[in-house]
């Protein structure tokens, strides 16, 4: 007796478990019309996402296999969503494929005709003032589009860019990016980097004076850009 029930217990613990299956569903999801800075193994730009009973988007550190993106359109995707085994440390656990765009809707995000955001986004604007420091020929400016509530420019080294939101009076940056060329001038990159600190994940009261678009924190001017043609190379 003794014997066979040790006999049962040995082979229990010898017979392998059975490997959980993974298994594909599928998943309706809205695909925001513009994408947002993020970061993975690096700084990056991430679709925004979320399921039908979501309220509050989240990034996606992947690409929808089969699906192109256009900004300025919200999309609403069948996709099939995978696990994936034994992922990639710098890669994703799921797979998302595209299986139907079941709803693509244009939407406007454009500036009225004459309003101050038309005017805004008509221009460059080049940093003349951060801080306590007035700059001559920072080569700091940035570019905004209403469409994609998205800007881009140079941080007089770097490319920068990253989106915005505005409500009233004030305008709301995300994390900013940067491509990583290492600047010879170390005055540039101190500049640089503490721009790209001041314009990331802050809020402003703004307002356009004198040709200027100025930045107020607590009721202090902390920038000034002065206002160029947007066409300069």
């Amino acid at each position: 007796m003794f014997f066979e029930l040790a006999l049962a217990v040995t082979t229990t613990l010898m017979t392998p478990a059975k490997p959980v299956q993974q298994t594909s569903k599928n998943q309706t999801i809205y695909v925001k019309e513009s994408k947002e800075p993020c970061t993975g193994v690096a700084p990056m730009e991430c679709l925004q996402i979320k399921g039908l009973k979501d309220k509050d988007w989240s990034n996606l550190y992947t690409n929808i296999e089969g699906f192109k993106y256009t900004p300025g359109y919200r999309y609403k995707l069948l996709v099939r969503v995978t696990p994936v085994k034994n992922p990639p440390a710098d890669g994703s656990s799921i797979k998302y494929t595209l299986r139907k765009v079941l709803e693509k809707k244009k939407v406007n995000t454009t500036p009225p005709k004459g309003s101050i955001w038309a005017f805004i986004a008509s221009k460059r604007w080049n940093l003349i003032k951060m801080g306590d420091s007035t700059l001559t020929q920072s080569g700091i400016w940035i570019e905004f589009d209403p469409a994609t509530k998205r800007f881009h420019g140079k941080g007089g080294c770097n490319g920068i860019g990253g989106g915005y939101q505005t409500s009233g009076e004030k305008i709301t940056f995300t994390m900013g990016i940067s491509t990583k060329m290492a600047c010879p001038d170390e005055n540039v990159m101190r500049r640089e980097t503490e721009f790209l600190k001041m314009i990331s994940e802050h809020t402003y009261t703004y307002d356009v004076a004198d040709q200027t678009l100025n930045f107020y924190e607590n009721n202090k001017l902390v920038m000034i850009f002065g206002m160029q043609p947007k066409d300069l190379k």
